[in-house]
C-alpha cells in the first residue's frame, strides 16, 4: 500500500499535471458560464412543469391554452390593442414604442413568449411525428453511405428494429413531456456533446500523461537497474498499474465534479430529471433524440458518465500496457494518439459492401466521441441497439489481455 500511494503521489504532485488540472477546470467554467445567457429562460419549463405537470395531456395542454389566453388579454389591456398573439404584438412594434412599456411589463411579455413558443410546439407534436417514416431514413442512410451487400442489409435490419421502438415509443407517449425546447436552446448537445467532450479530450490527455509517467519514471530517471533487478523487484510494475487506474479516477471525478456541478448550478434541471431523454423537445436537428430504452433525463446522464469514466479507465490500462513495452513517456503519448486517431477512422478504409464497416466502429473513440448519441437509435452508422456495452464489453477483455501480456513479458526480459 506504501509503493502504491508512493506510486500516486509521484503524479499527483507534478506541477505540469496540476498546471494542466487548473486550466482545464478554468476553461470548462469559462465556456459554460460565457453560454449561460438563456438561463433565466430555461426556468420556465421547471415553471409549466410545476404548473401543468410533466406528461402532456389533452387536458393540460387545454390548461396551459386557456392560462395564456388569459395573459393575453391581460397583454390587450395593458397595450389597449386586440392581438391574438404575442408575436403579433411584437412583429408590429417599433423601435421607439419600447420606452411605453417598464421593465415589468417587459419581463411579463418575454414570458409570455416563452408560454407561446412552448404551447404551439406542444400542439404541433403529432402533426410532426406523424411525418417519420424510420424505414424510409434506413434506406436514405443506405444511399448516402452508398452502402450495399451485407453491409446495406445489416443497417437496413437494424432500422427495421428500431422502427418498431419508434412505433413503440409513440404509442406510448414517452415524447410527450416536457423539455428544454431543442431548436431554440440545443441544451443536450451543449451539454453532451460540447461539456461532455471537453471532459473526455482533457481526462484523456491527463490521464495518458499521468499513466505514462508513473510507469516509465525509473527507465528514464536511469533507476530502473535498481528498482527491477530481482524478480520481485519486477512486480513493482503492478502497484505502477494500480496507481495509474487510482490516478485517471481522480482526475475523472475531479473534472466531472467541478464542470458538471458547475453546469447544473447555472442550467436549472430540478423539474426535468425524470423528463425522458425521447421528449419531442428534444429536437435539435432534422431528427428527434430518440433512445433504444424509456430513460429520463437523470439515468441517461449517469449511464454516460458510467461509459464515460470505464472507457477512459481502459485507455489508463492501454497506456501502461504501451508503457511498459517502449519504456519511454514521450513515445508512449505519441503512440496512444496515434492508436486514437487509428481506431476513430478505421470504419472508412473498410469496405461498404462488408459488415466490417460496423464490426470496426465498436472502438472507444468512436463511443467517446458520439457520446452525445449515447443509447439512441437516431445515430446514423451506429444506431445498434447494443453499440455501447458491446463496446465496453469487448475492450475491456482487450485491455485486460495487453495488460497481462505486457506484464508477463517485462516479468520475462532483460531490462539493461
Amino acid at each position: 500500500m506504501r509503493i502504491l500511494i508512493y506510486e500516486y503521489k509521484k503524479a499527483l504532485t507534478t506541477p505540469i499535471m496540476i498546471a494542466l488540472l487548473i486550466v482545464f477546470s478554468a476553461f470548462n467554467l469559462f465556456v459554460i458560464i460565457s453560454s449561460s445567457d438563456h438561463k433565466e429562460e430555461l426556468k420556465i419549463i421547471n415553471e409549466i412543469i410545476e404548473t401543468y405537470e410533466l406528461d402532456i395531456t389533452d387536458d393540460s395542454l387545454d390548461d396551459f391554452s386557456r392560462d395564456v389566453q388569459i395573459d393575453i388579454a391581460e397583454l390587450n389591456r395593458m397595450t389597449a390593442s386586440e392581438f391574438t398573439s404575442v408575436n403579433e404584438f411584437l412583429g408590429g412594434l417599433h423601435f421607439e414604442d419600447h420606452e411605453n412599456y417598464t421593465d415589468e411589463q417587459w419581463e411579463f411579455i418575454h414570458q409570455l413568449q416563452l408560454k407561446e413558443m412552448y404551447l404551439n410546439m406542444a400542439n404541433s407534436i403529432d402533426e410532426n411525428y406523424e411525418e417519420i417514416d424510420i424505414r424510409k431514413l434506413g434506406e436514405e442512410d443506405i444511399e448516402k453511405y452508398r452502402l450495399s451487400g451485407n453491409a446495406a442489409e445489416t443497417l437496413l435490419n437494424e432500422y427495421e428494429k428500431f422502427s418498431e421502438r419508434y412505433e413503440e415509443m409513440v404509442e406510448n407517449g414517452e415524447h410527450k413531456q416536457w423539455f428544454f425546447a431543442g431548436k431554440a436552446y440545443y441544451m443536450h448537445k451543449f451539454l453532451f456533446k460540447t461539456v461532455f467532450l471537453h471532459i473526455i479530450i482533457e481526462s484523456l490527455l491527463l490521464i495518458v500523461l499521468t499513466t505514462a509517467l508513473i510507469t516509465t519514471y525509473e527507465f528514464e530517471n536511469k533507476t530502473h537497474l535498481v528498482a527491477y533487478s530481482t524478480k520481485s523487484g519486477r512486480k513493482l510494475m503492478k502497484n505502477k498499474l494500480l496507481a495509474s487506474l487510482t490516478m485517471a479516477t481522480t482526475i475523472v471525478v475531479f473534472l466531472f465534479a467541478i464542470t458538471l456541478g458547475t453546469f447544473f448550478t447555472v442550467f436549472d434541471y430540478s423539474h426535468v430529471w425524470q423528463t425522458s431523454i425521447s421528449s419531442a423537445f428534444n429536437w435539435e436537428d432534422n431528427f428527434p433524440y430518440v433512445a433504444w430504452w424509456d430513460l429520463p433525463v437523470g439515468t441517461f446522464l449517469i449511464g454516460v458518465i458510467a461509459f464515460v469514466f470505464i472507457s477512459l479507465l481502459l485507455f489508463s490500462g492501454l497506456t501502461f500496457a504501451i508503457s511498459v513495452a517502449v519504456k519511454n513517456s514521450y513515445i508512449t503519448f505519441f503512440l496512444i494518439a496515434a492508436l486514437f486517431v487509428l481506431m476513430w477512422l478505421l470504419p472508412s478504409f473498410m469496405p461498404k459492401f462488408s459488415n466490417l464497416l460496423f464490426v470496426f466502429a465498436y472502438t472507444l473513440p468512436t463511443l467517446l466521441l458520439a457520446v452525445s448519441f449515447s443509447f439512441m437509435g437516431s445515430s446514423g452508422l451506429i444506431l445498434f441497439e447494443n453499440f455501447e456495452w458491446m463496446t465496453i464489453s469487448c475492450w475491456t477483455m482487450i485491455t485486460i489481455a495487453v495488460c497481462y501480456i505486457s506484464y508477463k513479458r517485462f516479468s520475462k526480459v532483460d531490462i539493461s
